[in-house]
């Protein structure tokens, strides 16, 4: 099989962990072919990256995660991104055969997808995560006619697949997870001395409203004004950057910035406990890279409740206080 992917969310470089398991998915599938179309900073050229042949075409605009849907800046970068995905994906398919495109995720590249079904006759899968649909279920026709059209459709959790075979009747949803592992420990130039002596909690992810790290900064917050020999540390970067600098300045939280996947794993022998405050959420990441070396407190979002047991389970903010203060004691 030959595959076409399309994937506005994708590592720009070595160090660039958004989107990584795509790679992981490629990498399992080794007797396929596979070309990928992904947008990149420093301008347009292509690349070979493990068994895939990336084409990346120049994009200024940064993610589009975090970015409020209304909003009209939103609306133009977004059309823009459809434009650019539609146009390049055009130019390769008329250059080579492909057996199908594969769009991760619903938007903007399954709206793509389904723009080249309808002009270039080519099939489409799509990857749905629980990012997209959430924004875009409600939206009439958009998401339905995305779905109906494609020859397979994909979701990274029980939760989500149930979400839209209840919304979209006779959809056939296969499950898909997003897993992926990290790579063997690198220490950073200038590594934090994380104090082991101390119970260490972190939070991993994107600073977007969704992953809520503005809720673990309000839970470091609590737990310290009871706890004086707890830390917390965030690793990250995203639209809430400022919110985060803020709090590593008054001493609320300690922010490590954007670490490599390798950097990650070297802090992963210092957590205690990984915190997941997503307000929504399909199946993170994250947890499935740390779930085996970390204990994990998280809300009840997506399919976490299937995978942690029900203790480490947090329905509100006092909750993780509660709990992150008795295992401090």
């Amino acid at each position: 099989m030959k595959t076409l992917i399309l994937a506005h969310s994708f590592p720009q470089n070595d160090n660039d962990y958004r989107g990584r398991f795509i790679l992981d998915f490629v990498k399992s599938h080794k007797n396929n072919e596979f070309h990928i179309i992904a947008p990149h900073y420093d301008g347009s050229f292509e690349k070979n990256i493990d068994v895939a042949t990336v084409h990346y075409f120049e994009w200024k605009h940064g993610y589009l995660a975090g970015r409020k849907l209304y909003n009209p800046i939103t609306l133009f970068v977004t059309i823009k991104l459809v434009i650019m995905f539609f146009l390049n994906a055009k130019k390769i398919l008329k250059e080579e055969k492909f057996d199908h495109v594969f769009a991760c995720w619903a938007l903007p590249a399954g709206f793509v997808a389904y723009l080249l079904n309808k002009f270039m006759k080519i099939e489409y899968k799509v990857w749905l995560l629980g990012t997209d649909v959430n924004k875009f279920i409600n939206i009439p026709f958009f998401l339905s006619a995305i779905l109906k059209n494609a020859t397979n459709v994909f979701a990274n959790s029980e939760e989500l697949k149930g979400k839209i075979v209840e919304k979209f009747r006779g959809i056939e949803v296969e499950i898909l997870p997003t897993r992926s592992t990290l790579p063997e420990p690198v220490v950073p130039e200038n590594p934090y001395p994380v104090n082991k002596e101390k119970l260490n909690v972190f939070f991993v992810g994107r600073l977007e409203e969704v992953k809520g790290v503005d809720i673990f900064i309000d839970i470091a917050t609590k737990v310290k004004e009871k706890m004086k020999d707890t830390e917390f540390f965030v690793i990250g970067d995203g639209s809430m950057t400022k919110i985060v600098e803020n709090a590593n300045k008054n001493n609320e939280i300690i922010w490590l910035g954007k670490l490599t996947l390798a950097q990650i794993s070297y802090y992963s022998d210092f957590m205690d406990i990984l915190l997941i405050t997503s307000r929504s959420e399909s199946m993170p990441v994250v947890f499935w890279e740390l779930h085996e070396k970390v204990k994990i407190l998280s809300f009840p979002v997506g399919d976490i409740p299937k995978h942690l047991q029900k203790e480490n389970i947090c329905e509100t903010v006092e909750d993780f206080v509660e709990e992150i203060t008795n295992r401090a004691r």
